[in-house]
C-alpha cells in the first residue's frame, strides 16, 4: 500500500511538471532548461545521500565503477524521452502531447509480463485496450484541422514515450545503488548529456529578461522533479511493474486537467470521454492486481 501511495504522489508531481515545462522552455530553450533543472536535482540528491548515510538513516551502498557506468548507460537512453517530450511541445497542444503518450501503459504491461515474469489476465489485457482507445480519443479529438497521422508532434510524443519506457528496466540498478544514489546518477547523466548537446550548438541566453512567473515555474520544476523522481524510482523497485504502469495513468489525466486551466486549453467531449475510459479502466485494473 505504501508503494502505491508513493507512486501516486510521484505521478502527481510529474503530471504537474508536464504542464509547467512549456513557458520556461519557450524563454530559455530546451537544453538550457534541462541543464538547470537536472543540475539542481542532482545536487539535492547527492547532498541528501551523504547526509542520510552519514546519519545512518539509509545504509551505505556497496557498488563498483562498473555499476555506475551501467546505470549511467541506461539513464542516457532514458534521457531522450525528456528531450523528445519537450520537442513535441513545439508542434502540438499540451493536451495532445500528454494524452497520446500513455501508450507507455501498454509498454509497461508488456515489460512486466515478458521481462519480469509477472502474471496478467485476459481482463487486464482487455482493459488496457480500453485505455488505449481512450487515449486515442484524447489525441484525435484535439486536432482542429486535418493533419498527417505521423505529424511531428505525434512522432516526438511517441518517441518520448518509447525512450521513457526504458525506466521499467531500472529495477536491478535501483536495487544495486539504492533509490537516492540512483536518482543522483540519473540527474547527473541528464545534465551531462544536455551540456554536451548544448555545446555542439550553443545559443545565447538572456537571463535578465526571464519573467518572475517563469522563475517560479523553474523552481517548481526543480522541487516537483526531485520529489517525483525519487517517489517513482523508489516505488518502481518495490511493487509490480504492471501495477506501476497502470497507476501511471494518473499522470496524463492530471496533466490534461491542469493544462485546461493553466494554459487555457479546452478539452473536447471526446477528450473527456477518453479520460473517463482511462480512469475507469485503471481503477478496475488496480483492484484486480
Amino acid at each position: 500500500m505504501l508503494a502505491i501511495l508513493i507512486t501516486i504522489l510521484g505521478h502527481i508531481s510529474y503530471g504537474t511538471t508536464n504542464v509547467l515545462w512549456k513557458n520556461p522552455r519557450n524563454e530559455l530553450g530546451t537544453l538550457p532548461l534541462i541543464i538547470i533543472r537536472s543540475l539542481c536535482c542532482f545536487l539535492i540528491f547527492l547532498v541528501s545521500y551523504f547526509v542520510l548515510t552519514g546519519l545512518q538513516i539509509i545504509p551505505t551502498t556497496q557498488f563498483t565503477w562498473v555499476d555506475l557506468v551501467q546505470t549511467a548507460g541506461i539513464c542516457a537512453v532514458n534521457y531522450f524521452g525528456l528531450f523528445f517530450f519537450l520537442q513535441s511541445m513545439k508542434h502540438t497542444q499540451i493536451s495532445n502531447t500528454i494524452g497520446f503518450g500513455k501508450i507507455g501503459l501498454i509498454i509497461g504491461v508488456a515489460a512486466g509480463y515478458f521481462f519480469y515474469g509477472e502474471e496478467i489476465s485476459a481482463l487486464k489485457v482487455f482493459l488496457c485496450i480500453v485505455v488505449l482507445i481512450g487515449v486515442s480519443l484524447i489525441e484525435m479529438s484535439g486536432r482542429t484541422k486535418k493533419t498527417s497521422l505521423l505529424s511531428k508532434g505525434l512522432l516526438y510524443t511517441v518517441l518520448a514515450k518509447i525512450f521513457w519506457s526504458t525506466a521499467y528496466f531500472y529495477v536491478p540498478f535501483i536495487d544495486k545503488l539504492g533509490p537516492v544514489l540512483f536518482c543522483a546518477v540519473l540527474e547527473f547523466t541528464v545534465c551531462t548529456l544536455s551540456c554536451i548537446l548544448f555545446l555542439v550548438n550553443p545559443t545565447k541566453i538572456d537571463f535578465k529578461n526571464i519573467t518572475p512567473t517563469t522563475k517560479r515555474e523553474i523552481g517548481l520544476l526543480i522541487f516537483l522533479g526531485t520529489l517525483g523522481t525519487f517517489c517513482l524510482n523508489f516505488a518502481l523497485s518495490n511493487m509490480s511493474i504492471i501495477l506501476f504502469a497502470i497507476i501511471g495513468l494518473i499522470e496524463p489525466v492530471l496533466g490534461l486537467l491542469i493544462s485546461k486551466f493553466y494554459h487555457k486549453e479546452s478539452l473536447s467531449h471526446y477528450q473527456k470521454i477518453g479520460i473517463t475510459l482511462g480512469i475507469l479502466s485503471a481503477f478496475v485494473l488496480s483492484v484486480t492486481k
